[in-house]
């Protein structure tokens, strides 16, 4: 089982900008596939976040890192799938741009 922590800024700021029903689906959806197999329900990014999965949960996309040796996964940005804001917020977080 992969132990699912999230990044600082995911609890105060981007799950506070959904509602709260939302916040549910996109918490239980998280803890049901992440902390089984990650890699197989995530599918890989390119690009400067080269290393990072994206997991869709309906209108909601999850940004996330594996990390296999320490078995963790490592949610870095909640956002929603319609625009490219959640990769650039993402990138922002992890200072690659």
């Amino acid at each position: 089982m992969y132990r699912v922590v999230y990044h600082n800024l995911v609890l105060k700021k981007d799950l506070k900008k959904i509602p709260k029903s939302d916040q549910k689906k996109i918490v239980r959806t998280i803890n049901k596939k992440l902390s089984s197999t990650p890699g197989s329900f995530g599918k890989p990014l390119i690009g400067d976040l080269k290393g990072y999965y994206r997991l869709r949960t309906d209108p909601y996309r999850v940004i996330f890192r594996i990390n296999k040796k320490e078995i963790i996964v490592c949610i870095i940005k909640v956002g929603l799938r319609k625009d490219l804001i959640a990769y650039i917020e993402s990138a922002k977080r992890l200072k690659l741009i």
